[in-house]
């Protein structure tokens, strides 16, 4: 049982990067299990394909900036054999994405594969692009360089422990004060979801994503959530339950999407509001 900082990792890569993707997936889900409690920290893995939402306004990739880039703690940027499609300002999605975390201050970790085994997959002018960006970075970046899947994994592994030994970890008296007081942090709609999920008796959540919207599972109560918009404040929600100490992430599901558990705290918290008389059955 702990309270934890909560901090978003976007993978971003082209196309052809696919297995090395799920291994970074399974890396951050990996360093949870292993080290969230003892360190107060939780990584969530974000990417466009399981985070972003439909919308309209804007070009694909500045929509996909601010559902993302914009609230991304760390970039994990993977190439391969491409450099990726254009977008309507940079010469590939993930190049735009990079330059974004850099221009916000924002760390990014990239990594190159060395070897190319897959010839009928081969894009010459992807290559020369990739070639291009790779020695355009060169005096500015430091990057790892890795062979297959296996090799990535065991390096992202090793890169970012180091990373979070450097600039992540606190103590708890550091999380405890940075919290703000949970009388601030909820709506009186929220207070009632809190009540009803504490009172249902199952201290497990979740969500799952469907055709046309996405379902928060809290307890015995279901919330069909149908717009980007409202996804977008559950999210906001859901990280103000973990930084309050209210709610922890328990696991992450095959997916890379967390299971939550009430804390001790959440059954508090309602007696609280009980005490005070406010009643948010």
């Amino acid at each position: 049982m702990f309270q934890a900082n909560v901090y978003r990792i976007m993978i971003g890569c082209p196309s052809d990067i696919t297995d090395e993707k799920d291994a970074a997936f399974r890396v951050l889900n990996n360093w949870n299990n292993l080290n969230s409690e003892k360190n107060r920290t939780v990584l969530l893995p974000i990417h466009w394909s399981i985070n972003s939402y439909p919308a309209v306004g804007k070009h694909p990739q500045k929509l996909l900036n601010e559902q993302l880039v914009e609230k991304s703690d760390l970039m994990v940027c993977i190439f391969g054999m491409r450099l990726g499609s254009p977008t309507d300002t940079e010469i590939s999605g993930t190049v735009e994405e990079f330059k974004e975390h850099r221009k916000a201050g924002k760390d990014v970790m990239v990594f190159f594969k060395n070897s190319c085994n897959n010839l009928s997959a081969f894009n010459a002018k992807q290559w020369e692009q990739l070639s291009d960006f790779k020695e355009s970075i060169k005096n500015d970046v430091f990057w790892q360089e890795f062979s297959d899947v296996s090799d990535f994994e065991r390096k992202l592994s090793n890169e970012l422990q180091l990373f979070i030994n450097n600039n992540w970890s606190q103590n708890a008296s550091d999380t405890q004060g940075n919290k703000h007081s949970t009388e601030m942090l909820f709506s009186s709609y929220e207070k009632q979801v809190i009540t009803k999920w504490v009172e249902s008796g199952d201290a497990t959540g979740y969500s799952l994503g469907f055709i046309g919207g996405d379902l928060f599972v809290l307890g015995n109560s279901q919330y069909e959530v149908a717009d980007g918009r409202k996804k977008a404040e559950w999210d906001d929600f859901m990280e103000r339950l973990i930084e309050s100490g209210l709610v922890e992430i328990e696991e992450f599901n095959n997916h890379g999407e967390p299971v939550y558990k009430l804390k001790k705290a959440a059954y508090d918290y309602v007696d609280k509001l009980s005490a005070k008389g406010e009643n948010f059955k």
